[in-house]
């Protein structure tokens, strides 16, 4: 079976654990405090891929590291993932969960690059604009990028929508070298 196929189960069994729970909020905090660890640490994941480290080893370095940062639910959820021998998956496990997790509770995460810092007005519309587009509640991330010349190129999952006077000035200058500007 695929890593993909493999990490989607095991994503799958532990959004249905944490819909169980009280407080599945605080259990997905836990989670996403568990994957920026993984993502931020290139030692972590060198230790949980590491086929030379002990399971007990692998269990105690994961305990040791979350035990005051987590509750009992992801520690006990990573503990089973490591004695099961996938704890190399744990990034794509918990990267699924949250993909399945935005999916159930209907919210697109939506990633816009700007030539510039956008007022909070100007952010509150572009997410009014893709909610409605998208039809789900929207999480906006904006990072600056001068090259995007004007504009903004917005990313929702592999959709891209590219309203950025860099593309528009790519595309008149296709549409003049082909020959095919009307006006």
């Amino acid at each position: 079976m695929s890593t993909q196929r493999v990490a989607h189960r095991y994503a799958s069994a532990l959004l249905a654990l944490t819909g169980e729970q009280k407080k599945p909020d605080a259990v997905a905090a836990d989670l996403r405090t568990v994957l920026n660890a993984v993502e931020a640490s290139r030692e972590l994941r060198a230790v949980l891929a590491s086929p030379v480290i002990s399971t007990e080893k692998k269990r105690a370095v994961v305990r040791d590291l979350f035990k005051k940062k987590v509750g009992d639910l992801a520690l006990l959820y990573m503990d089973s993932i490591v004695l099961k021998g996938r704890e190399g998956l744990l990034h794509d496990i918990l990267k699924a969960y949250f993909v399945l997790r935005d999916e159930q509770l209907g919210i697109a995460r939506v990633t816009v690059t700007a030539a510039a810092e956008l007022s909070a007005k100007q952010e509150k519309e572009l997410q009014k604009q893709l909610e409605a587009m998208t039809g789900k509640s929207v999480e906006l991330t904006v990072t600056v990028d001068p090259a995007v010349k004007g504009g903004f190129i917005a990313r929702v999952g592999d959709t891209v929508l590219d309203a950025s006077v860099k593309r528009q000035l790519e595309l008149l200058k296709q549409r003049l070298t082909q020959g095919t500007f009307t006006n």
